[in-house]
């Protein structure tokens, strides 16, 4: 048996996870390790189909008679 060296590195990477539970959504959940990036596309999707769904009501309100 060889002797461990005392200089070792740990080149392990740790997982970190983030996840998002909405009950009528379901879970997102992510694990790309910058948990910032992941927020700031969240927030996107958000604005994005609240944006579309207020561009759809203009639309409703423009062809009902």
């Amino acid at each position: 048996m060889k002797p461990k060296p005392i200089n070792t590195l740990d080149t392990t990477l740790q997982s970190k996870k983030m996840s998002l539970e909405i009950p009528v959504v379901g879970k997102i959940e992510s694990d790309s390790g910058n948990h910032l990036y992941d927020v700031f596309s969240v927030i996107f999707v958000i604005a994005v189909l609240y944006v579309g769904k207020k561009y759809l009501d203009q639309m409703i309100e423009k062809f009902r008679l």
